[in-house]
């Protein structure tokens, strides 16, 4: 089939990818192709787009098929089998209403059979415990929680049933990691398996990254995961980080990515920042509450002799129906 594409070079392929998927410009009837300098994505409209487009042919994809549309169940509990979960690596997790517990077995091999990604379907009962773990049942596929995540060229070995780990920041880490600028030095409060400082080592050129996290098998998985992708100038440390960020060279850049509770230790983070550096403070809020928090921020870093400005409020994702996750990109002058 001729399609019309964006002639993207490789190296900015996986990242051109997610922002066209984001924006719904990226064709899924058929495939990518690639040659030895570039990536053709197939578009649905080239307005602006920044790459040089040409016509190709591409092969066609057999339409998916949606593992609701074989799904059997009794009347009424169709319409509240979830459109959509998260996807670690070949692990699927779901949540479910109550009234779909009888059916977890049926919903989740269904779920297996239509997608030839997954080998583990996991249901989500929520996260536990002081490192917010998830407590997951496995109901169908292979008895394990143990995967790698591969995302922007990088991969990741993680269990998700010992760390924390959300593929829903994917865009969110590139942003960042955009960000970043030659030689800073990167605090990474709540590092987790490294997803965060893994990227910016990776894309940027930081002098050097600091790396925090109290859950010893997050820090022996970012450990690995620093050896899988070849990475330095990365400096995982097991610890809390209020005690932590105390120990360590000022940074230019604060990474503050657990957002249940990340803004408790906001005041750690105001004392810890260079002057002209910028902190990332992730949290999970009702949309009305925003300028609630901006005021909080700015009462606090007075409180601390700083000035600061907030540049950007990001909505990076919905966390539930009437909550979403967002970031304040803060300034510190």
């Amino acid at each position: 089939m001729k399609c019309l594409c964006a002639v993207v070079p490789r190296e900015e392929g996986e990242n051109t990818r997610l922002i066209l998927s984001d924006s719904d410009n990226l064709r899924t009837d058929v495939h990518i192709a690639s040659d030895d300098k570039f990536v053709y994505l197939p578009i649905i409209s080239e307005d602006g787009l920044r790459y040089p487009v040409q016509e190709k042919e591409l092969e066609e994809i057999d339409p998916p098929v949606n593992f609701k549309d074989i799904l059997d169940l009794p009347p009424g509990l169709m319409e509240q089998v979830p459109n959509s979960f998260d996807i670690v690596g070949d692990i699927f997790v779901l949540k479910l209403f109550p009234e779909l517990e009888p059916y977890a077995k049926d919903i989740a091999s269904t779920l297996l059979e239509t997608n030839k990604n997954a080998k583990v379907v996991a249901i989500d009962r929520g996260v536990k415990g002081e490192f917010r773990t998830r407590d997951l049942e496995i109901v169908a596929g292979e008895n394990r929680t143990n995967t790698i995540q591969k995302e922007y060229g990088m991969r990741y070995e993680l269990d998700l049933a010992k760390v924390y780990f959300s593929p829903r920041l994917a865009t969110e880490r590139k942003r960042i990691s955009d960000l970043v600028k030659q030689d800073e030095v990167i605090m990474d409060m709540f590092c987790g398996v490294g997803p965060f400082s893994i990227l910016l080592a990776s894309t940027g050129k930081p002098t050097a990254i600091f790396a925090i996290d109290k859950n010893p098998d997050a820090i022996n998985y970012f450990i690995k995961n620093i050896k899988i992708n070849k990475i330095k100038k990365i400096s995982p440390m097991l610890g809390d980080a209020r005690i932590r960020a105390t120990q360590l060279p000022r940074p230019d850049r604060i990474i503050m990515n657990l957002p249940h509770t990340a803004i408790e230790f906001l005041d750690v983070a105001m004392g810890a920042v260079k002057k002209g550096g910028t902190i990332h403070l992730y949290t999970i809020q009702e949309p009305e509450t925003l300028d609630m928090i901006k005021n909080s921020i700015m009462s606090l870093a007075k409180s601390y002799g700083r000035k600061v400005s907030i540049e950007n409020v990001q909505e990076v994702h919905t966390y539930s129906p009437s909550q979403q996750m967002f970031c304040f990109d803060i300034f510190v002058n």
